[in-house]
């Protein structure tokens, strides 16, 4: 799904993320641990809006981003169809506990089935706990390990 397919994926203010985000989607980044400046965040933001595999999914409240999820629909060799790879799920501190990640995923979960895919899978580090169980409650199940390795 590309952003600018669809910009309203929710009645309760889910939609597709815009450039404009990218100072807020910084704020955001800085909270799940990724700082970065707005200005490099929109180069990249505008990469992968223009990636017709992905969907960078916000969550606006009053004007402002009180989430942000990214999803990445990826080819798999041995399925005939695409899985959706859910890479940043991110509430502001402020608002978590209200119903917003759920919002975020339940939209991303739409994006990958409009998308054709066969699975959505979840990348979480291992001290983020709170975002664990609120996977766990919507049936999303450890079934492998995520290894990394920087390069």
């Amino acid at each position: 799904m590309r952003s600018g397919k669809r910009t309203d994926l929710s009645p309760r203010g889910v939609r597709s993320a815009r450039p404009e985000d990218a100072e807020q989607l910084a704020r955001l980044f800085d909270q799940l641990g990724y700082p970065q400046p707005a200005d490099t965040l929109g180069g990249a933001l505008e990469n992968t809006l223009d990636d017709p595999r992905a969907a960078v999914l916000v969550a606006e409240r009053d004007g402002a981003l009180v989430g942000e999820a990214t999803c990445y629909f990826v080819p798999v060799a041995h399925e005939s169809h695409p899985w959706c790879r859910v890479t940043t799920l991110v509430v502001d501190e402020a608002h978590r506990g209200r119903g917003i990640g759920r919002m975020l995923l339940e939209a991303a979960e739409t994006a990958a089935r409009e998308a054709g895919c066969s699975r959505i899978e979840a990348t979480s580090a291992l001290h983020r706990t709170g975002a664990h169980r609120l996977y766990q409650r919507l049936d999303y199940g450890r079934t492998s390990a995520h290894f990394l390795k920087r390069l």
